[in-house]
C-alpha cells in the first residue's frame, strides 16, 4: 500500500471517530438538558440545605408503631401538619433522586454523595415504610414512594459492593 492509500485509510478512519465522539456529545447533551428540565420542574429536588435539615430532624422525632397510630397522632398523610410536611420534604426528594437514577440520569455515586449515602436513604425508609404500607393498602396503592424505594434498593447495593471493591 502506498502513501497516499495509507493517508486515504487515516483520514476515513479519523471522520467515522469523530462522527461517533460527535453523536456521544449530542447524547450526554441531551441527557444533561433532561436531568436539567426534571430538576427545574420538579420543586421537590430544589430544597434548601436547612428545609432538608428541619425535614429530617422532624421527621426522626416522630413516635408511631405503625400507619393506624401515626393517623392518630398526626392524622391523614396528606393533611397539612409538621409530620406530613417533613414526609413530603424529604421523600419528594428522594423521589426524584430515585426517578432520576432509574432514568440513568445521574451517577449513583453522585446520588450517594447528595442523598447522604445509604446511612441517610435507610434512616428515612425505615422511618416512613409502615406508614407508607398503610397508607397504600388503605388507598389501593400498590407501591406509594416506588422511587425512594427503589433508591434504597440501588444504594443498599452499592453499598454492599463498596468494601469489596476497596480490598
Amino acid at each position: 500500500m502506498d502513501i497516499a492509500a495509507v493517508s486515504t485509510v487515516i483520514a476515513a478512519i479519523s471522520v467515522v471517530v469523530g462522527v461517533i465522539f460527535a453523536i456521544f456529545q449530542m447524547r450526554d447533551a441531551a441527557r444533561t438538558r433532561h436531568t436539567g428540565l426534571i430538576i427545574e420542574l420538579n420543586p421537590s429536588l430544589r430544597v434548601s440545605h436547612s428545609e432538608m435539615t428541619e425535614a429530617q430532624s422532624k421527621l426522626l422525632s416522630l413516635e408511631y408503631e405503625d400507619y393506624d397510630d401515626f393517623k392518630k397522632k398526626y392524622g391523614e398523610l396528606w393533611s397539612e401538619g409538621e409530620a406530613q410536611k417533613a414526609i413530603g420534604v424529604m421523600g419528594g426528594y428522594f423521589e426524584g433522586m430515585g426517578f432520576l437514577l432509574h432514568r440513568q440520569l445521574v451517577d449513583i455515586g453522585i446520588v450517594d454523595y447528595v442523598t447522604g449515602g445509604f446511612e441517610g436513604v435507610r434512616m428515612l425508609w425505615d422511618k416512613v415504610k409502615p406508614i407508607l404500607e398503610g397508607f397504600g393498602k388503605e388507598y389501593n396503592l400498590p407501591r406509594p414512594f416506588q422511587w425512594t424505594e427503589y433508591l434504597y434498593n440501588e444504594l443498599q447495593k452499592r453499598e454492599q459492593m463498596l468494601p469489596q471493591t476497596r480490598q
